[in-house]
């Protein structure tokens, strides 16, 4: 790879380290959406093979401003998610609304309140972004990268409010976004846990698509960018 695009991948991949997390929602993968300034709007489909199907909108704010090297990111991201529920075979939806912010985009704290098959639950996630290969050029970014999280949870039954043993899982995705602020993502969720009932500990799949008016690669000082896409490995 040219020395210049190094030095310019060097200046990008901190950029995407300081991007927006989107709080999970109960049957959608927490994503990785960049949003360095201004805000994004979101689009997802999602489910895992026991019914459950999730269409989610989301709304994401960047707040604060940090430079780094002539990138400019957002200190803070606040992200809203509404989402309906539809279950297989007849079985109850239900609805989820849920929230999450983020420091510097690489550690976020969420919540999630859902109500699907006649069971309400409140989930709380702790999550770290770290990206794994980013491949860009003056048009498109390519990235693939990986969210380890901690999870809590607690359900409403008929004698109150229970809290579950906490549990740990990673989620794997990749995000292709173009210089315009148009992207699609792909996620896959509840990796490396044991795979219960519980509808949070199952894996789920995801796909959608988001806009931004700031996308990253207008974020990225554009006379260092190569005209050929170059990739980087890793943080």
């Amino acid at each position: 790879m040219p020395r210049d695009s190094a030095r310019w991948l060097m200046l990008l991949v901190p950029a995407l380290a300081a991007s927006t997390l989107e709080g999970q929602t109960l049957g959608l993968p927490i994503s990785y959406r960049p949003v360095m300034s201004g805000f994004e709007t979101a689009a997802d489909v999602g489910g895992d093979k026991s019914g459950l199907r999730t269409l989610a909108a989301t709304e994401v704010v960047a707040l604060g401003r940090v430079t780094d090297e002539s990138v400019h990111m957002a200190l803070f991201n606040i992200s809203g998610t509404v989402a309906s529920l539809r279950g297989a075979d007849g079985q109850a939806g239900g609805s989820s609304i849920s929230a999450e912010v983020t420091l510097l985009g690489s550690f976020g704290v969420g919540v999630d309140r859902s109500r699907w098959g006649g069971v309400t639950r409140v989930y709380v996630p702790l999550v770290a972004a770290l990206p794994l290969l980013v491949c860009a050029s003056r048009e498109t970014m390519f990235e693939l990268y990986g969210v380890p999280l901690w999870s809590f949870e607690s359900v409403q039954g008929p004698g109150g409010w229970t809290g579950q043993k906490s549990w740990g899982s990673y989620s794997v995705g990749a995000m292709l976004e173009w210089r315009s602020g148009v992207g699609v993502q792909l996620t896959v969720g509840g990796l490396g846990q044991r795979t219960t009932s519980d509808p949070y500990r199952r894996v789920a799949v995801s796909a959608g698509m988001h806009y931004s008016p700031h996308s990253i690669l207008k974020s990225a000082p554009i006379s260092r960018a190569p005209a050929k896409r170059a990739c980087s490995l890793g943080l």
